[in-house]
């Protein structure tokens, strides 16, 4: 089959005759132990790992499947559901919606803060409750953000903000940046998106959008290494109708154009998704070279280990939506 007959590229890795010949042998000699054991010993013996040193498992869970869809590899009975979204387990109590209606000078500080593992759950809920596309699980390197101020001496959650793995391909980007295919495989983890951007539905708060859009993005790319081993380049996002995306203008983002209307599995060309408008940011002035930079893995100075595990950005698309306006 062509796509799988080496040289060819996965993720941010390229396979050779040998990878793939040595992937196959290890499903055959190791199925018996269980899927995620085979798994962990193929990226172990490709040292297949993100830049912070934690094995790939998300992107060889998926080639795995993808392989077996083929008819290259049989793959033991496994407990994991690719199709699995947010369960009731990964839910909890979302904030409660508060009324705040004043400057942004009144409301200030604004506080942009990382959401501990603890309180995942209840961003969770807050996003599938109040955002107009609620909650949708993310897979693969992500980071997620409470919104917050006090509000008449009382701290209070104005709403959140999410990024994630970027769109695998997308037409406006990639002509934007003048990537080839190749280039495009090597270099994307470089790009995160902007896939969920909520204000609780009673903040009316003028400005404040484009604020907090500069506030995180100030602080991005420390906290992405911190976890993940690399700073982010550029930052996406996809905007749909009746939204303007007009934070995003204000914050200096830059409009590419639109999406096509498919989705990542309208190999049909069917308009299976809404049209988008894409905005980009880049986060430095060098951007085009910082893209080509390898992925180093971080010095214990760099913030070792993240506390949450990634798993390969390689799963996102460009359904989700920042949807201020």
């Amino acid at each position: 089959m062509p796509k799988w007959t080496p040289p060819f590229w996965y993720g941010s890795r390229e396979f050779t005759d040998g990878d793939l010949a040595l992937v196959i042998d290890t499903v055959k000699r190791f199925g018996k132990l269980g899927f995620s054991e085979v798994i962990a010993t193929i990226c172990e013996n490709l040292a297949w790992k993100a830049p912070n040193g934690q094995l790939k498992v998300n992107s060889c869970r998926q080639l795995l499947l993808q392989l077996e869809a083929a008819g290259l590899v049989e793959l033991p009975v496994r407990r994991w559901d690719a199709s699995r979204t947010a369960t009731s387990e990964r839910m909890g109590e979302p904030p409660p919606s508060p009324v705040v209606q004043c400057t942004l000078r009144a409301l200030q500080p604004v506080q942009v803060e990382p959401v501990p593992r603890e309180e995942g759950p209840a961003w969770n809920a807050m996003m599938a409750k109040y955002h107009p596309l609620g909650f949708r699980r993310a897979f693969g390197a992500q980071q997620k953000y409470w919104i917050r101020a006090s509000v008449d001496g009382v701290p209070t959650i104005l709403g959140g903000i999410m990024f994630a793995a970027s769109a695998k391909a997308l037409a406006a980007r990639d002509a934007w940046i003048g990537w080839s295919p190749q280039d495009r495989q090597k270099y994307r983890p470089r790009i995160v998106a902007n896939n969920r951007y909520l204000l609780m539905p009673q903040v009316t708060v003028p400005h404040l959008a484009s604020h907090v859009l500069g506030l995180t993005l100030r602080r991005l790319g420390n906290d992405w290494k911190r976890r993940y081993g690399y700073e982010p380049v550029i930052v996406e996002t996809f905007v749909e109708q009746p939204w303007p995306g007009t934070c995003y203008r204000a914050a200096n983002w830059i409009c590419l154009g639109r999406t096509s209307g498919r989705g990542r599995q309208d190999r049909e060309h069917a308009r299976a998704v809404a049209v988008k408008v894409v905005w980009v940011y880049p986060m430095v002035r060098n951007w085009r070279e910082r893209l080509k930079e390898p992925l180093e893995a971080p010095t214990q100075a760099d913030g070792g280990v993240p506390q949450l595990a990634p798993e390969e950005a390689a799963n996102a698309s460009a359904s989700s939506s920042g949807l201020i306006g």
